[in-house]
């Protein structure tokens, strides 16, 4: 069956390329080159952990249709902005507008309250011995109950600064765009998390290719590049003195653990018999709901581990909805991510400001679904970037009139090129000329 399923999707996978059903980082073909790579890596090491299970099969072969279909037709259905000719920029290279004051005023709150977090938990950490510093930073982020109030919006702040950087350079000049990427690495090694550098990797591939600046083996080799970087992260941050070295995880252990493993251990989730509706899928509604009162079971969102025979505790993007509503539930989001994800696609390629830096958390999101959820569990940090990220894009108010007035007289002279095509010395990098002269649809 798992040979039948690599076949299917290579095919669905050449299809989208050849015909040119949007780009690489089109919604429906992050997802079929992230399910048709598990599947073909267990066919090469399938040896190191326990085989796939029909329950993980049942609900891949929901998820992938569905969500292809989905986001396709809805593609396909939301209106298309008129075409450029030949020889200009797409919608999708073009800088958006974006609110100067607004994104200047959270970039120095950003500058601020990044290094007082780090600081914040670091008075923490080296209470305790420093030889095993990387070790409990990870083991306050995840068990520890301080909480650090305002500065916690630092980690979102950056993700939204970082992308709107990534378009709007150079009107966000580089030291800008520099410092914002040092604050995102301090917001990772804070709580020792590899989100937001996979974040930051994904936006920066996302982001530059869809300027023209990259190319596909570009891409590839970076992301070899972030799985080794990954590794030596683990490395350190599981290392504590006195431990056995041969106790250490090996890249192949690392690599099952990470990349394999949340597809065999799916076969232990089980739906949840419990009478509260969606307490998984909706944990964050009902933690909110407990907190104000209400008698509400609250479920961690941190999971228990079960071995395959790696020990590990994600269990892909099907887990939340499964255990809620069964396979029907996994239908059911499949339909929702699909119809989502293909509005924001088709809104980001007409050249829509918000939609191209709300798709960037989109392109990481589905990059992960592997892995497991990161919307409905995160719907909080979801909601946070997208207001964060509607401040800085909208052009309706500003911070003073004279920022407004000046933000509007830059975009109708540096954003002429919604009429006519920007000098090519205008782009975020030249030495790479571009695969094909446009991405057709």
């Amino acid at each position: 069956m798992e040979i039948g399923m690599i076949i299917v999707m290579g095919l669905l996978l050449a299809g989208f390329l050849v015909f040119k059903a949007g780009d690489v980082f089109a919604p429906w073909t992050i997802t079929v080159m992230v399910w048709l790579a598990i599947l073909v890596m267990f066919q090469v090491q399938g040896d190191l952990l326990y085989p796939l299970g029909d329950q993980f099969r049942t609900c891949l072969m929901l998820w992938v249709p569905i969500f292809l279909i989905a986001s396709l037709v809805t593609y396909k259905l939301w209106p298309q902005a008129e075409k450029t000719v030949k020889g200009e920029k797409t919608l999708m290279e073009r800088k958006p507008l974006f609110n100067s004051s607004l994104f200047n005023f959270l970039f120095f709150i950003s500058i601020v309250i990044t290094p007082l977090y780090l600081y914040q938990i670091m008075k923490v950490v080296m209470m305790f011995d420093l030889s095993d510093m990387l070790w409990n930073l990870r083991i306050l982020a995840v068990y520890g109950e301080e909480s650090f109030g305002f500065l916690n919006y630092s980690y979102v702040l950056n993700q939204v600064l970082l992308v709107v950087a990534l378009w709007e350079y150079p009107r966000v000049p580089m030291w800008k765009l520099v410092a914002i990427i040092l604050t995102s690495i301090m917001s990772a090694f804070a709580i020792m998390e590899k989100g937001m550098l996979f974040f930051l990797l994904s936006s920066v591939l996302f982001v530059l290719y869809e300027k023209k600046a990259i190319k596909m083996r570009s891409i590839i080799f970076s992301v070899l590049g972030i799985v080794l970087l990954f590794f030596v992260i683990n490395f350190a941050r599981d290392y504590r003195e006195g431990s056995d070295p041969n106790d250490a995880m090996t890249f192949l252990d690392f690599f099952g653990i990470y990349v394999m493993s949340p597809s065999v251990a799916f076969e232990y989730v089980e739906e949840d018999l419990t009478p509260q509706w969606g307490s998984h899928t909706f944990q964050t509604v009902y933690l909110f709901l407990a907190r104000w009162g209400g008698d509400f079971e609250v479920n961690k969102k941190l999971q228990g581990f079960v071995w395959v025979p790696l020990p590990t505790n994600v269990y892909t993007i099907f887990q939340p909805f499964f255990e809620d509503f069964k396979y029907k539930g996994v239908a059911f989001f499949a339909f929702f991510y699909g119809v989502f994800s293909g509005l924001l696609y088709r809104m980001a390629r007409n050249g829509n400001g918000f939609a191209k830096c709300i798709y960037a958390m989109v392109v990481y999101v589905l990059a992960l679904q592997f892995y497991q959820e990161n919307v409905m569990l995160n719907i909080v940090t979801i909601l946070q970037f997208l207001f964060f990220t509607y401040l800085i894009m909208q052009q309706d108010f500003g911070l003073s009139w004279a920022g407004l007035v000046a933000e509007e007289s830059s975009a109708s002279t540096e954003d002429s090129d919604l009429l006519a095509p920007e000098d090519p010395s205008d782009e975020f990098v030249t030495t790479a000329p571009p695969e094909t002269s446009d991405h057709s649809d």
